[in-house]
């Protein structure tokens, strides 16, 4: 930047290191990550006491119960599926199997639920147990065969049976999706749990910790915890802190984006980012190249909110018998080029703006 007497002054801020930067990512990505978590016990607590949520959650027990599918553990208030209450349930295997034959035999053949028209249910069993599409060993060979009378009679040990019943109870579970009431309140439950709960719980930690915990203690550079710890600041093009309009927009676009978008995108937005951290020589990320930041080193190196406030301190400075403001701060490594900044002819609070 040039001063009043046209004399060029260089401010040359090293580049932000990656590894360093992206420790100051992992220390974030573990704040926000830890209160996320306990705001969504907190607010799932919260939501179980509505009457809306807990005739689903009922609803969604009862039928999985009756289905005789699931066991309820009133210990661990949850379902569980027949074949891991088996195994964790009974030492004998042929207690398992008898145990496991017995609940299926129930959800196809008796059939609690109404699901099945006239004898289907027994020949959708049937089916996977001696049909050609049926359950099969790993090498193709059948679990079961036809024994004189008929009927589907195991040919295998007990030990190797349980695999059959495994696959047959996750099958089973598919034809719960016949009743009405069970996907409803499965759909209930869903939508509370991954469109309303997680993604507000991230929402609002995300908030805490990158939005106003910079606009509350570190203005003077936005940084976050995670920043802060390696003396990492955010500038624009012309080296100084950017306005506060633009550093909201950067976290919006984080936000909605790079947070919430890559949950129902498998982290595609976020993938795109972090690439070109690594790729560009500036650093930028993608949230920073559509606002014009730069993240910097700033550890020896003073941070101006705007050229008025550079422009006011050099002239205290210079006013007084004191060590001479301006100083170098080269360093080796790759550098944000410096930035030519005119002298404002007027100065007038603002932040970052100047007035030529």
């Amino acid at each position: 930047m040039s001063n009043n007497e046209g004399q060029v002054i260089s401010l040359t801020y090293q580049k932000a290191g990656l590894m360093k930067r992206m420790v100051a990512f992992l220390i974030d990505a573990i704040l926000i990550g830890t209160l996320a978590l306990g705001m969504f016990w907190a607010l799932r607590l919260l939501v179980e006491n509505t009457s809306w949520y807990h005739g689903a959650f009922d609803t969604y027990v009862s039928v999985s119960v009756d289905s005789k599918l699931f066991v309820y553990a009133e210990t661990e208030d949850n379902l569980v599926q027949i074949d891991t209450y088996a195994k964790g349930t009974f030492k004998d295997d042929a207690q398992k199997v008898s145990f496991l034959e017995q609940r299926l035999h129930y959800f196809y053949v008796d059939d609690p639920l109404s699901l099945f028209d006239g004898d289907e249910g027994e020949k959708l069993y049937r089916a996977d147990k001696i049909g050609k599409d049926g359950i099969k060993k790993s090498d193709g060979s059948y679990y079961f065969a036809l024994n004189q009378e008929g009927e589907p009679a195991s040919i295998v040990p007990d030990a190797e049976l349980i695999a059959f019943y495994e696959q047959a109870t996750i099958s089973a579970i598919e034809y719960l999706n016949r009743s009405e009431d069970f996907v409803n309140a499965k759909r209930v439950l869903s939508q509370t749990i991954n469109f309303l709960l997680i993604p507000l719980s991230i929402a609002v930690s995300f908030t805490l910790f990158e939005l106003l915990i910079p606009l509350l203690f570190f203005r003077r550079g936005w940084q976050t915890l995670g920043l802060a710890v390696f003396h990492y600041a955010l500038l624009n093009s012309e080296a100084v802190v950017p306005m506060t309009r633009f550093f909201i927009f950067r976290f919006l676009f984080m936000l909605f984006i790079e947070v919430l978008l890559s949950m129902m995108t498998f982290g595609l937005p976020l993938f795109v980012t972090m690439g070109m951290m690594v790729i560009r020589k500036d650093g930028q990320a993608l949230h920073d190249y559509l606002f014009g930041i730069y993240m910097v080193e700033a550890g020896d190196q003073s941070i101006y909110k705007s050229k008025e406030e550079y422009f006011a301190l050099q002239a205290q400075a210079e006013g007084t018998s004191a060590r001479p403001f301006l100083t170098s701060w080269y360093r080796d490594g790759d550098m944000i080029p410096p930035r030519v900044i005119e002298p404002p002819e007027h100065q007038e609070e603002g932040e970052g703006e100047s007035k030529k």
